[in-house]
């Protein structure tokens, strides 16, 4: 197949279904792409913004793109870590797909889109393509373009020196989302579109599966400052200026829900010889009693701004205080090794795993509480939905209507048809105390001596 060419068309493109179609008469070669428009077009409200769908067009290989190809495909899955029960399936979409001059360009696009165009973040405009390949490869489409990522993972480690254990355990992480989509679907093979954008941050360089979980250096970002006791080695975290919580000390306004009666709202200042707020305690609420850390004997040890290594975790379970922390005990020296130029002294995590809710919910297995323990978790604002698609595959579950065939799915459901407002929540663990792991080091000596707590 010879490349196809296109008019001169520049810029974004905000296509309703009739903007698409005429950029695909645009093309030489119409007649091909003409004839299947309507494999991918039946949800005109998923066609906007084709971003530099010219340029995909220039650069469309005469041969079917390595990713689509039966041998790379299934070298890419094996890597993955997905089985080749999965292979007939793969086999047919690729096919399918190679053999529609439309879906293949299609494909091809979204490919570019999602590696080579990190700018880009309109995933959610991807069409569905039901009508295209049916229900049960609709969206094997998008699970082989998240699989085209192992090449270029591959790559980019192999020149940072990276153990292929780590790569593989890295790009597991399709495996991963595709199993999310087979919970979602009752057992079908794929990935959802609202997943695959997350890949491209593998290709970067920048991710890494070091065990259970998966980390990121970024900045620091809306969480308490951070201080030490250089006498005492006791850690204590304030919250920042004017954050509003309700009476028992989570943040306020979860799920539209405020505390009129018994909000509040914390300061923060700080002159040359003390700095002045309200704690966080590591069991994960703000305190309503305000404190004075002096200079003399408090450092800073975490503020806005500095370098942290963010967590991410991966579905699968397996989150016992244990494993856990052999993850994070293995993603220091990792990343000082390999970044040695982006220095971090800390670990934070937002999400729905550090709900402090979780101390009231009955369930088969302590792992998650006892991993809460061993770190400084606070709170952060919630939708009151944080994290329910990942327990019911549902943002919006009926409590009363809620599969409950876990303990934790039980839990949650009993928990909302209560009429409690669910939240999410947020941890920090300071790399120095590392060597302290397992000994619940921010809750044993909590609160700190002498500040009156």
């Amino acid at each position: 197949m010879e490349p196809v060419k296109t008019a001169v068309v520049t810029g974004r493109h905000p296509f309703d279904a009739r903007g698409f179609a005429e950029l695909f008469r645009s093309l030489e070669g119409v007649d091909p792409y003409i004839q299947h428009m309507e494999e991918f077009s039946a949800d005109p409200a998923q066609l906007r913004d084709w971003y530099d769908w010219e340029e995909s067009v220039a650069a469309l290989p005469e041969e079917v793109p390595p990713f689509l190809q039966p041998a790379e495909f299934r070298a890419n899955r094996e890597f993955c870590g997905l089985g080749s029960e999965v292979d007939p399936q793969l086999d047919e979409a690729a096919s399918r797909i190679a053999q529609s001059p439309a879906l293949r360009l299609l494909a091809w696009h979204c490919f570019r889109l999602l590696y080579e165009h990190l700018e880009y973040n309109e995933f959610r405009h991807w069409p569905s393509l039901e009508q295209a390949l049916g229900t049960e490869l609709h969206c094997v489409f998008y699970l082989l373009v998240a699989m085209g990522m192992v090449p270029r993972v591959r790559e980019v480690h192999a020149k940072m020196g990276v153990e292929e254990q780590v790569t593989r355990d890295t790009c597991s992480q399709v495996a991963s989302v595709a199993s999310n989509y087979a919970r979602l679907t009752g057992g079908k093979l794929g990935v959802t579109v609202r997943t695959v954008y997350w890949m491209r941050h593998y290709t970067a360089g920048r991710l890494f599966r070091l065990g259970r979980m998966e980390y990121m250096i970024r900045p620091y970002r809306s969480g308490p400052t951070v201080y030490r006791n250089r006498e005492t080695d006791e850690v204590l975290a304030l919250a920042p200026e004017g954050m509003r919580f309700e009476g028992e000390g989570y943040v306020d306004g979860t799920a539209g829900r405020f505390d009129v009666e018994n909000g509040w709202t914390s300061t923060f200042a700080e002159d040359d010889d003390a700095v002045t707020g309200y704690p966080y305690s590591p069991l994960g609420m703000a305190v309503r009693r305000e404190v004075r850390l002096p200079k003399s004997t408090w450092d800073c040890v975490l503020k806005h701004g500095d370098l942290t290594l963010d967590m991410h975790i991966p579905a699968g379970g397996r989150m016992s205080a244990e494993v856990s922390g052999d993850s994070m005990r293995r993603a220091v020296p990792f990343f000082r090794q390999h970044f040695p130029d982006e220095p971090f002294d800390s670990i934070t995590c937002y999400s729905w795993i550090f709900n402090t809710q979780f101390e009231q919910i009955p369930m088969s297995s302590t792992n998650l509480a006892d991993y809460q323990h061993e770190l400084y978790l606070f709170p952060i604002p919630s939708s009151g939905k944080d994290g329910l698609w990942f327990v019911f595959l549902d943002d919006d579950p009926d409590p009363a209507t809620a599969p409950r065939d876990t303990s934790l799915r039980r839990g949650v459901a009993d928990f909302l048809l209560a009429g409690n407002t669910w939240r999410c929540g947020a941890m920090l663990y300071l790399t120095e105390d590392l060597e302290h792991y397992g000994t619940q080091r921010y809750r044993s000596p909590w609160p700190p001596a002498g500040l009156g707590l």
